[in-house]
């Protein structure tokens, strides 16, 4: 009786562990500094203008949304919608440390650009790389991105993003995203 109840909790034990570990391949865990680059693709999915935003610091965010040219359905022009469906992803290629002189540099032009202080901890410089899939088309877009760590949460350091060159690639909406309404 005893064995057969050692058994059992061996069993259960097993099968427990084997439901927590899974099978296969894992995907690791993003690595802190990649998480507004991979927040910024998945609002874009979402079409999600906030959350998008939210991946900017406050200064660069404000700076965007005061310009003359704003549309609040600004995603809807960067990522527009298809009715044969699409999916976006990215992926690091590369990263790399910054250093802290050049951290110094990146908050002196952070001053420069947005008329606002900002107290970097760290930052890092990615290469990622876009993919925007529909149908039997596949188009991608190559971005530097730098990155950096204010009060402990993670940015996109410099202006928000309005631009994928998979959408010039389409010819869709690219005049409208890089020259803004000149209507007025």
């Amino acid at each position: 009786m005893k064995k057969q109840k050692k058994l059992i909790c061996l069993s259960a034990a097993l099968a427990l562990c084997m439901t927590v570990t899974g099978c296969g391949k894992e995907e690791e865990p993003p690595v802190n500094y990649e998480q507004p680059v991979r927040t910024l693709a998945m609002t874009m999915q979402e079409y999600d203008e906030q959350g998008y935003l939210d991946c900017f610091t406050a200064a660069a965010k404000q700076e965007f949304v005061n310009r003359k040219d704003y549309n609040e359905d600004f995603i809807q022009l960067l990522y527009p919608e298809s009715q044969s469906g699409q999916k976006l992803s990215m992926s690091i290629v590369s990263h790399e440390e910054i250093g802290s002189k050049d951290i110094e540099k990146l908050e002196k032009d952070y001053v420069k650009e947005f008329s606002h202080r900002i107290k970097i901890t760290k930052a890092e410089k990615l290469e990622v790389r876009f993919k925007l899939y529909q149908k039997n088309l596949k188009r991608t877009d190559l971005k530097d991105i730098i990155v950096v760590r204010v009060n402990n949460i993670w940015y996109i350091y410099g202006s928000v993003i309005d631009d994928f060159d998979f959408i010039a690639d389409a010819g869709i909406f690219s005049d409208i995203i890089r020259s803004g309404d000149d209507s007025d």
